[in-house]
């Protein structure tokens, strides 16, 4: 899984930094418009009562952040839409159904509906210059914890090359993986260079205790993306993610079963 857009914060490997230096922010702009490219391929891969079955999906999609508001401690309000959107799913038998906003005539019917995402405000979300969510007042606050809209949140103060700080979060399961419970879950920056402009992030992400259920563990998994960020310390902004997923589970369809997601 590749994901390219563009994500309570505890200091936890952090060293004293130089007195002179400056802790990064975001940078918010009231009326800016901030559009990120997303190419997102999923494979998944079962084996259930000895038959194997694949299915996956391919994403491509111009999500929209608009700064409708920013006050006067530099909190934002954003609103995020979808400029364009192509879904390709494949389905258990190679069958395939596809949603293209460039042609939507030419779309599976069935999927023709998903048009109705374009264009509007799919959520609202209120953010610090730190990136951390302080409010959410449209969308799902369960996935902004897990998955900030920036996928960074910075630590507030200043940084040296080597040093790395860490986000403590919930993931929530719900239905039909779970009722809501939630799963401790932890993601490391590790500043690993600067050209003095860009500074690129290692991006890990741990649970501290897996689910027993193995339907449980199957949405957490997903989750535990590995990668890096690009963050533009001069303008204040994400320029690039790249994080991947690559994850078994063993008998989580009775003996001999497995499942594996890419």
């Amino acid at each position: 899984m590749k994901q390219g857009w563009v994500i309570a914060l505890v200091a936890s490997v952090l060293v004293p930094a130089l007195a002179q230096a400056q802790a990064w922010q975001f940078r918010w702009v009231k009326g800016a418009k901030l559009d990120y490219k997303v190419e997102h391929q999923t494979d998944v891969n079962e084996v259930v009562d000895g038959k194997k079955i694949d299915t996956g999906s391919k994403l491509r999609l111009t999500k929209r952040w608009t700064v409708v508001d920013v006050d006067a401690k530099g909190a934002a309000t954003l609103q995020l839409s979808l400029v364009a959107l192509r879904n390709e799913q494949i389905r258990p038998g190679g069958e395939v159904l596809l949603f293209d906003s460039s042609d939507v005539e030419k779309s599976t019917p069935a999927l023709k509906e998903m048009s109705k995402f374009l264009g509007k405000t799919l959520a609202t979300v209120k953010l610090d210059p730190f990136g951390r969510v302080l409010a959410v007042d449209e969308g799902s606050a369960a996935k902004f914890e897990a998955e900030p809209p920036f996928s960074l949140v910075l630590p507030g103060v200043a940084v040296k090359e080597g040093q790395a700080w860490v986000r403590p979060y919930n993931i929530v399961l719900e239905p039909p993986a779970g009722t809501g419970e939630k799963v401790a879950a932890s993601q490391k920056y590790h500043f690993t260079k600067s050209d003095g402009k860009l500074a690129t992030m290692a991006l890990s992400t741990e649970v501290k205790t897996m689910p027993e259920s193995a339907q449980e563990k199957i949405p957490v998994v997903q989750k535990l993306v590995q990668g890096q960020v690009v963050f533009d310390t001069v303008a204040g902004r994400v320029q690039r993610v790249e994080a991947t997923v690559d994850r078994s589970i063993d008998n989580h369809e009775g003996p001999g079963s497995s499942y594996h997601f890419k």
